[in-house]
């Protein structure tokens, strides 16, 4: 009984985020974003794709949410774009399966996350999130500090006056 209760609070924190079936099209522009599904019984491969404006770091979890006979396994989770390919990291094993990206560096461009694996006949379902940090362009920066340069150097002749 109290596992249906925590998995229930599980559905409903996850659910609260913004939700996508088999995957889809997902907006990180805000810095973060949930998605949920649930999948098929059997097989299954589940695709979320997205852009980013700047490279920057990115990290997920993925969590598996179980109640009686129902169990999502995953057979591997990446995350597929410009920088290469990423492997999600099983953290905790069944009943509860939680899949995780530790901070990784990622340049701008459209990713892909895959996720592939399998479902009982009695349908669980699984929860995810993504955040994103963006590392802002370096020009900025460099007019800051070439400005800041002239400054300097102009002051260096008034005192040297």
């Amino acid at each position: 009984m109290k596992l249906s209760h925590i998995s229930a609070a599980v559905v409903l924190v996850l659910g609260s985020q913004a939700c996508l079936a088999a995957g889809g099209p997902l907006d990180i522009s805000s810095g973060s974003v949930g998605f949920s599904n649930t999948p098929t019984a059997l097989g299954f491969t589940d695709t979320y794709t997205f852009s980013l404006p700047l490279a920057g770091t990115i990290s997920g979890s993925i969590t598996a949410v179980v109640n009686g006979a129902q169990d999502v396994d995953f057979l591997g989770i990446f995350l597929t774009g410009p920088s290469g390919a990423f492997t999600f990291t099983q953290l905790l094993a069944d009943p509860f399966e939680t899949w995780g990206l530790s901070p990784v560096a990622v340049a701008a461009g459209s990713y892909t996350l895959s996720l592939i694996g399998t479902n009982t006949p009695a349908i669980g379902s699984y929860g995810g999130n993504l955040a994103v940090t963006l590392v802002p362009e370096p020009e900025p920066y460099a007019l800051l500090l070439a400005g800041m340069a002239v400054v300097g150097l102009l002051s260096r002749r008034r005192i040297g006056r």
